[in-house]
């Protein structure tokens, strides 16, 4: 049953989701580093599979790694948008590589580029 509540959540939603089953570690101060599974991703987020789930507040910034991905030393930096009883739902910020900050639109660029 589609509710008006569910209905909004389809509305908001900017990108496509794909579903993507692929291993992240995420790193916070508070949680240490962790091992995660992705369920879907966009092109703004993600949300990530996590037992137990950390206890992040909303707005925390958090470290991920995608480690199925050709560059895992690539660390993504993410916000805690929405936490759920199987997961987090997270926003890409930027990302780091070899010590410099990029734009997540640099690498939406580079990626359609190719």
């Amino acid at each position: 049953m589609v509710t008006n509540a569910n209905r909004d959540v389809i509305e908001r939603r900017i990108f496509t989701r794909r579903l993507v089953n692929a291993q992240v570690r995420l790193s916070h101060s508070t949680i240490g580093e962790i091992k995660a599974r992705t369920r879907d991703i966009s092109d703004s987020g993600v949300f990530v599979e996590a037992f137990p789930v950390p206890k992040l507040p909303i707005g925390s910034h958090v470290k991920m790694n995608l480690l199925d991905s050709p560059m895992p030393e690539i660390a993504f930096n993410m916000k805690v948008a929405r936490v759920e009883a199987d997961g987090l739902g997270l926003m890409f910020i930027d990302y780091e590589m070899n010590g410099e900050r990029y734009t997540i639109d640099s690498l939406r660029k580079e990626v359609r580029g190719k």
